[in-house]
């Protein structure tokens, strides 16, 4: 799974994803890491400079106060999925992420980046006055925040969104720097490397599975090695882009032509073959019928 922009997109501005594509594609990361904390440490990370798009806002500004007046004004204009509003009363300061009612149950882990995010910001500009036990923050899930951020007893459960209350004190802080994330646990993130390479593969092409034209070195430059290197693993595992193929080929195959009543044309068509007796004869190799011979005993 991968967002569906080039990566350059990231760091333009004017380009926008919908909010579920990016809820969905966090849990899949959290999922991949298996570690719960996943989000919230993406958000200390951002914290420290992680994310360039944050840099020149976190940069500007002067305060505590300032970057979240900033910050508000600048969710608002690009009209996120949630919005921010910070609250003043007395000696505590509140900062809220709102989100809409009905919201994506999985914008929970996007809720966990913004606890890892504004409360390692708060705790960067405190330092030596810093007092996780005055800190309390509200969100959906309180198993997602890690305890070397927040103790327990400062996270609670409660709607969408994060209500996070701090000494209002805090707003009077200078801006932590923005630094290496030096001291940061690490985000558990696997080596590209030490996930399936055929797994890798086969997401590729099963998205385009209907391409005939899509060769090992297009498929090597899509995901970051080259077509020598590629080989050479894919031949370490026992297997080759056309086996996967072949794979996909025919689990989608059969189960189209026993499943649905698409016509045999078009499921060839699908699939990257030239003709429907190409894939005649292909699905006859794999079941040792035809198509229209399995739909007749239906």
């Amino acid at each position: 799974m991968q967002l569906a922009i080039p990566v350059e997109a990231l760091y333009d501005p004017s380009v926008t994803l919908p909010a579920n594509e990016v809820y969905s594609f966090l849990k899949w990361s959290a999922d991949c890491t298996g570690s719960p904390f996943f989000t919230a440490r993406v958000g200390q990370y951002m914290a420290a400079g992680g994310w360039a798009p944050l840099v020149p806002l976190m940069t500007s500004a002067q305060s505590i106060a300032d970057f979240f007046q900033k910050f508000g004004l600048l969710s608002s204009d690009r009209n996120a999925a949630a919005t921010y509003r910070l609250v003043v009363e007395g000696p505590i300061a509140l900062w809220q992420l709102i989100r809409p009612v009905g919201a994506n149950k999985d914008a929970v882990y996007a809720d966990a980046i913004a606890v890892g995010f504004f409360a390692q910001i708060l705790k960067s500009a405190a330092q030596d006055i810093w007092d996780p036990l005055q800190v309390v923050a509200v969100m959906p899930d309180a198993s997602l925040i890690p305890q070397d951020l927040l103790p327990p007893t400062s996270v609670l459960s409660g709607e969408m969104g994060l209500n996070l209350r701090f000494p209002s004190s805090y707003l009077g802080l200078n801006m932590p720097a923005v630094l290496p994330p030096e001291g940061l646990p690490d985000l558990g993130l696997p080596n590209r490397h030490d996930l399936m390479l055929a797994e890798r593969i086969r997401q590729v092409l099963e998205h385009r599975i209907s391409e005939p034209g899509l060769g090992v070195a297009r498929i090597a430059s899509m995901i970051g090695l080259s077509k020598w290197k590629l080989q050479s693993l894919l031949s370490l595992q026992g297997t080759s882009i056309s086996e996967i193929r072949e794979d996909i080929r025919r689990s989608q195959a059969i189960e189209r032509v026993t499943f649905t009543a698409d016509k045999i044309d078009a499921i060839a068509s699908d699939l990257g073959y030239a003709n429907s007796a190409n894939f005649t004869r292909a699905f006859r190799t794999w079941t040792g019928k035809s198509p229209r011979e399995i739909r007749s005993e239906l």
